[in-house]
């Protein structure tokens, strides 16, 4: 008999302690289990009261749907999606006209700066192509400029070393003037245009000279063959230009 539960006692706490591992790796599953599961709402998400801080949207889903294929499709003012590389926008810009750019204008008279308008310009769009004028046209002609400085200029009486015209109006080095031959006295005051290679320039008549025997057209003061590229009178020497009075 005392044997018999010796052996109870021992079978019920080998039970015992089997029990108690089950019930700790059931807890230890358990903890695990409840770690490695992601939270499920115990209800559905209501997207409609979806905003930011306090900011509920009121949009319906119905209105998503219509924004989203807004978004794939171009609006009545062709702008499309921008994700659409191939239904990029587009700018043409037309290229300038050709202009005739004119490099220097008589500003001291008024008459020149007006005739200079009718010709080109002097402030022409960088990317303008320039062009010359048609010196084919009406008014143009050809012939050859000599050149005068103060040392080849006279006061009419035999004086040289002046810088008197027969305008009255003073030759300088910057003054854009140019004188006639003595037989053309009437265009004093007159604008003249002068072209030479690829420069345009708009001068005055201010004297008048005895070179027309030599088969000259115009003589040029400083001011003028400077705006033509020359440096002096020996530089520019006699040269064949076309010229136009306005």
């Amino acid at each position: 008999m005392a044997q018999r539960r010796a052996h109870t006692k021992k079978r019920s706490f080998t039970l015992l302690k089997l029990g108690v591992a089950a019930l700790a790796v059931a807890v230890v599953g358990f903890g695990v289990f409840s770690f490695s599961t992601p939270a499920v709402a115990s209800r559905s998400v209501d997207l409609t009261t979806i905003g930011i801080g306090d900011d509920v949207s009121t949009v319906s889903p119905d209105a998503v749907d219509q924004s989203a294929s807004r978004l794939q499709t171009s609006d009545d003012q062709g702008v499309s999606d921008t994700r659409d590389a191939s239904a990029a926008r587009s700018i043409n810009v037309e290229d300038p006209d050709p202009v005739v750019y004119i490099s220097a204008v008589d500003t001291a008279n008024p008459r020149a700066v007006e005739a200079a308008e009718s010709i080109g310009t002097t402030d022409p769009l960088p990317t303008a192509p320039r062009v010359l004028p048609d010196v084919t046209g009406e008014g143009w002609q050809q012939g050859l400029a000599s050149a005068y400085s103060f040392a080849d200029n006279d006061d009419g009486h035999g004086n040289f070393g002046t810088s008197v015209t027969a305008s009255g109006r003073h030759i300088s080095d910057y003054g854009l003037t140019v004188a006639v031959p003595a037989s053309e006295s009437w265009r004093i005051g007159e604008p003249v245009a002068i072209v030479y290679g690829e420069t345009v320039i708009i001068t005055t008549v201010t004297d008048t000279g005895g070179f027309a025997p030599y088969g000259r057209a115009l003589d040029l003061a400083p001011g003028t063959y400077h705006a033509l590229g020359a440096t002096s009178c020996d530089d520019w020497g006699v040269r064949l230009v076309y010229y136009k009075f306005l």
